[in-house]
């Protein structure tokens, strides 16, 4: 299979490389001064299996709810992953990182996060250590102004670049900053590439060990850019984010309380309705100004991430009973869903869906009800342009109260094939008997699609 054509002088290196190594994965035919690459497809149809099945097997294991079997498996797939970057002419650690790019997109990204957390900062002091046994400090010496002047272009262009891209995606100018510093530094997979480039004999011993320097100096200087940036926001920012974090001295009594997973329009709402009620809550969010709004009405609401264990314990969730989480993001959903059924069993989760399928994948993380974000907003607009259009409100309320049965009817239908208990947060609670009197009051009546909260 011809995948490019190339007409480079370059390419003399690459075919001498690759035909003298004899690398299963590519070949480079030469026909006068042109060259080919042909993949072998031998190396392709087993990745493409790999990742085919990948989905089906987990599915499996977390049916049979066995851990020890679950991390084998995982193992299993690095492993393989990494033997078959091996066979195609890479490195195994190529291969490794392959592996974590497939298991990240599937929904068991976060168990499998779970297992390995133990293992992660041994590996990674491991993997620096043996980073750091390869730098050179008299390399540093003798070539200090290149160093210094290619780790200045490397720092400040990227923190310049993320910033411009922060700032074109709707973030506000500080934070964009601060997200431009921390990811300012160079990555641990520099490293790999680096080393694969070396090996492929793309680049010289001398220049790797340059830029090994350079990628290692700029990750030591992380810290002092996140201070940097803390420093910058706490300068031009009118509030600090370190005031606004929770503290459990100011939770710790709390008891059977409701937990508020996002401050925005909807979380607004239901804390409107719990204090009104005089029910105890608390609220998470991670924009620091809806934070701000919240403390100025004198709420408890806090800066954090409701999708992490530690943010969750300083707000008392071992002591909570429920959580309404209304975040915008549906990943940040399905996130803290799974933090709470994971790590405070004992908190039932009431959280927003974004369609059907992100809903039925919030119930396979643990929610407790599941209830569409558009469903009744929509049934009210459809109610206010049809009183518009000279309908008769019993005809309005007919109407409506028709499609919303026949949707949740068909969600009921759709959760019952897909192995789903929980009818996707409503219950079908069918109407009285028609022996009733017809002019009973209207508070006697129970139409369809009775929230199961």
């Amino acid at each position: 299979m011809i995948i490019r054509h190339y007409s480079t002088f370059q390419l003399e290196l690459a075919l001498d490389s690759c035909n003298a190594a004899a690398i299963p994965f590519a070949r480079v035919l030469r026909m006068g001064n042109h060259f080919f690459f042909q993949l072998g497809f031998q190396a392709i149809a087993e990745a493409l299996g790999l990742a085919a099945l990948l989905r089906p097997i987990y599915k499996q294991i977390a049916e049979n709810q066995n851990a020890e079997i679950f991390s084998a498996n995982t193992l299993l797939v690095i492993l393989g992953t990494s033997l078959l970057t091996a066979r195609a002419g890479l490195s195994m650690a190529l291969g490794a990182f392959l592996a974590g790019l497939l298991l990240a997109e599937t929904e068991f990204s976060l168990q499998v996060e779970s297992d390995i957390a133990p293992y992660r900062g041994l590996l990674l002091g491991l993997f620096f250590m043996t980073v750091g046994m390869s730098i050179d400090p008299k390399l540093l010496v003798s070539n200090f102004p290149v160093i210094m002047g290619t780790l200045g272009l490397l720092i400040g262009g990227k923190a310049l670049l993320v910033a411009v891209v922060g700032k074109l995606f709707g973030i506000s100018i500080i934070p964009a900053i601060r997200v431009g510093l921390l990811l300012a530094p160079g990555g641990e997979f520099a490293f790999v590439a680096f080393g694969e480039a070396v090996n492929q004999g793309i680049m010289s011993s001398h220049l790797s060990s340059l830029l090994f320097l350079v990628v290692g100096i700029s990750m030591a200087l992380t810290p002092w850019l996140a201070a940097g940036g803390q420093l910058i926001a706490s300068r031009f920012e009118q509030h600090d984010v370190r005031s606004l974090l929770p503290v459990e001295s100011e939770t710790d009594d709390l008891q059977d309380h409701i937990i508020i997973c996002g401050f925005g329009r909807v979380g607004q709402i239901i804390a409107q309705l719990l204090s009104e009620r005089l029910i105890p809550f608390v609220a998470l969010d991670v924009r620091s100004d809806r934070v701000a709004v919240g403390r100025a009405l004198d709420l408890p609401v806090y800066f954090g991430d409701a999708g992490s264990r530690e943010v969750l314990h300083k707000v008392g969730a071992e002591r909570a009973c429920a959580a309404a989480i209304t975040l915008d993001s549906p990943g940040a959903n399905y996130r803290t869903v799974w933090a709470l059924s994971k790590h405070f069993p004992n908190v039932k989760t009431f959280v927003r869906a974004h369609d059907i399928d992100h809903g039925l994948n919030l119930e396979k993380a643990g929610a407790t009800a599941v209830v569409p974000e558009t469903l009744e907003p929509s049934l009210q607009l459809a109610a206010a342009v049809l009183a518009q259009a000279k309908l008769p409100m019993s005809e309005i309320t007919a109407t409506i109260n028709e499609f919303r049965s026949r949707h949740l009817s068909e969600l009921t239908e759709l959760c019952e094939a897909s192995g789903s208990s929980l009818g996707y947060g409503f219950s079908r609670i069918m109407s009285k008997p028609k022996s009733q009197p017809s002019d009973s009051s209207d508070e006697n009546q129970i139409n369809e699609g009775t929230l199961a909260i």
